[in-house]
């Protein structure tokens, strides 16, 4: 049993060995289009490859090579770069790179040389499939630029092909190139083979495609230059019968605008273009050039696109602009354009006019609207005129571009009152003057109460003011009056025994004064404002000789002294009548309260001041102290003088005696 089970596996083992295949993982890869077709997982397994290739560019880290089924990148440093045509084999492992994959080399043994395979023809769907990457491809275009920098095996051309621009990628790792025999290509017709370079974005997405060229001879003419003379600005898109292909054309012109570093706007007597530079180029508005550039179609205008720029020598007539009663029609594109507007709305880079019926845009440097008047402003505008339409002629937008402040100029600024601001004020007006015929009605009623209250008020200070008179001329009347009458019947006493006939006389003198006092007092309680008598009193005469006269009733020493009082000044005969009260009350109190054995009376007048001083060496009194109720003279010295508008002083103190002084204005 165990000898059948043996020979039964003998049996087996090569129908189990002829169906065995090892994993895709381990199984070699022998041509390129295996790889391609790998998936990025398969390709990170680092299948191993076993190839033999032709060498058609190089890389900075590797080189292109391409097999009977296809193109391929390989990696190796660039120290072991082999040279363009080398046929290799290769050992390595595939690698699932960012962007597809590709062989590290471990082995690399050249073992012949080949010349590059049947080139496929780039077309432009060759972008987004991939067919052309790492693959020798051949390809017709204008060369409008070589350059080279620091290197004479690295260098970059441009190839316009109708629709398609081409980078070109001048690169070999053990040559160097004719770089003046390259660049005597620029404006050449040419045809170029290389390997397709794909590009792709950060998303593993294709966005383009470059064209790797690894030798000089790899470049051929098809057709030079003509080396027609140059056209003139609008002529630059027309059909010239001599050429067959696109072809670079110089023209010139004055710079009117810089959009950017790479695009400007030129213009030569009536027709403006817009120009697209290969470089950024350090040029000025208004200066004169000479352009050298590929006619290139935008819409319905035609410009130059891969343009250089030289300084012209000739120089150009100073552009006028033209007036623009259309303002975003297609007229005058690209040209120095002037018209008028009305200013309706500012932004920082952007304002809007208003031209007829029609809303204009135009652009500005950054600031330079922050500068303008406010809106509704009247605003003339010089600028270039930046007009896009499609190949029918259909405008699509228009834009005019002031370059400084100097394209602008203000002619009329609107008035303050807009009609905005005029309903507003009127609506502020109307408000004010609701809020003022409130304010009116509430002050009219204020005013109505506060007369009433005046009105009671006047009527009671008018009322307390007669009362405080009649007490006044009832106090400067009956009182001083009574108080004479009083020293005279004292005198009566003392004489009516030792001289009767004196006696007599001070009797009859004291009648007399009671008449006088009962007259003064009559004619105060009826209202008059000076007594009798008052009109004709003689001031000071009558006051000093009534004073002497109380003065020497009470057998008080008596003097007085006058300065600057020689028959002037004539005071007024109330001012006079009151100087007179006050003084003659100074005196009653001297003598009624003071116990003086001596007064003086001091008048001195100046420019104009009077001063009028009563001055007795009697027991004195507090000043500050509130007179004993029923005593009103001192308050009625007060008052006369207040009314006069008088100063009235009075010093006193306990045992030193008391002045008075009266200081009134004499104008």
């Amino acid at each position: 049993m165990a000898r059948f089970a043996t020979g039964l596996w003998f049996l087996l083992l090569p129908a189990g060995l002829l169906a065995y295949e090892p994993p895709v993982s381990t199984r070699s890869l022998r041509n390129i289009a295996d790889i391609r077709k790998l998936t990025y997982e398969e390709s990170r397994l680092a299948p191993p490859v076993n190839l033999r290739v032709t060498v058609i560019s190089h890389l900075s880290d590797g080189f292109d090579a391409q097999d009977n089924s296809g193109g391929l990148f390989f990696e190796c440093p660039p120290d072991r770069i082999p040279r363009i045509g080398d046929e290799l084999e290769i050992a390595g492992n595939v690698t699932g790179g960012f962007h597809g994959s590709y062989v590290i080399i471990d082995d690399m043994k050249k073992v012949g040389w080949k010349s590059p395979p049947k080139a496929l023809n780039f077309r432009p769907d060759f972008v987004q499939t991939g067919l052309g990457d790492n693959r020798w491809v051949e390809i017709e275009g204008l060369m409008v630029d070589v350059r080279f920098d620091d290197s004479e095996r690295e260098g970059r051309g441009l190839l316009v092909t109708g629709q398609s621009d081409l980078v070109i990628r001048f690169r070999n790792a053990h040559e160097d190139f004719d770089i003046a025999s390259l660049e005597k290509l620029v404006g050449s017709w040419v045809r170029l083979q290389g390997s397709g370079a794909p590009l792709f974005n950060d998303q593993r997405q294709r966005i383009g495609s470059d064209i790797v060229c690894a030798k000089q001879q790899f470049v051929s003419v098809i057709e030079r230059p003509t080396g027609s003379e140059p056209v003139r600005l609008d002529e630059i898109g027309r059909w010239d019968s001599r050429r067959t292909r696109q072809g670079l054309v110089e023209t010139s012109g004055t710079v009117t605008y810089i959009e950017g570093p790479s695009s400007l706007v030129v213009q030569a007597g009536a027709h403006g273009a817009r120009v697209r530079t290969l470089a950024p180029v350090a040029i000025s508005v208004g200066e004169p050039v000479i352009l050298t550039g590929l006619p290139e179609t935008e819409g319905y205008f035609v410009g130059l696109r891969y343009a250089t720029v030289e300084p012209s020598e000739t120089g150009e007539p100073p552009l006028e602009a033209v007036a623009d009663e259309s303002p975003l029609s297609r007229e005058h594109a690209f040209r120095l354009v002037t018209f008028s507007g009305r200013l309706i709305e500012k932004g920082r880079t952007l304002i809007n006019l208003q031209v007829n019926e029609a809303l204009v845009p135009v652009s500005m440097p950054v600031g330079l609207a922050a500068t303008l008047p406010r809106e509704g402003s009247e605003l003339q505008i010089r600028g270039v005129k930046r007009v896009e339409a499609d190949e029918r002629g259909d405008v699509r937008s228009v834009t005019v571009a002031v370059r400084d402040a100097a394209d602008i100029a203000v002619i009329a600024v609107p008035s303050w009152w807009t009609p905005a601001k005029l309903r507003t004020a009127i609506l502020i007006l109307a408000a004010g003057a609701g809020l003022f015929l409130a304010w009116l009605l509430a002050l009219n009623r204020r005013v109505k109460q506060q007369t009433a209250l005046i009105s009671e008020q006047i009527e009671s200070n008018a009322t307390l003011e007669e009362r405080n008179r009649i007490a006044r001329e009832l106090h400067d009347t009956l009182s001083q009056g009574f108080s004479g009458v009083g020293y005279q019947l004292a005198s009566v006493s003392n004489h009516l025994t030792s001289d009767p006939s004196k006696a007599r006389a001070k009797l009859d003198a004291a009648r007399e004064m009671v008449e006088h006092s009962l007259a003064e007092a009559r004619e105060s309680l009826i209202g008059l404002r000076i007594p009798t008598g008052a009109e004709s009193l003689d001031f000071p005469e009558a006051t000093l000789a009534a004073a002497k006269s109380r003065c020497e009733e009470a057998d008080v020493a008596f003097e007085s002294e006058r300065k600057g009082w020689n028959g002037s000044p004539k005071l007024p005969p109330e001012t006079a009548f009151a100087c007179h009260r006050i003084l003659l009350e100074a005196v009653a109190n001297a003598l009624r309260h003071g116990r003086a054995r001596h007064l003086r009376i001091s008048l001195a007048a100046d420019s104009d001041r009077a001063h009028l001083v009563v001055a007795d060496d009697g027991v004195g009194f507090a000043v500050s102290e509130k007179p004993p109720e029923g005593h009103y003279g001192i308050q009625g010295m007060r008052e006369r003088a207040q009314r006069l508008g008088a100063d009235l002083d009075i010093r006193s103190a306990p045992g030193e005696g008391t002045s008075v002084e009266l200081s009134l204005p004499l104008s």
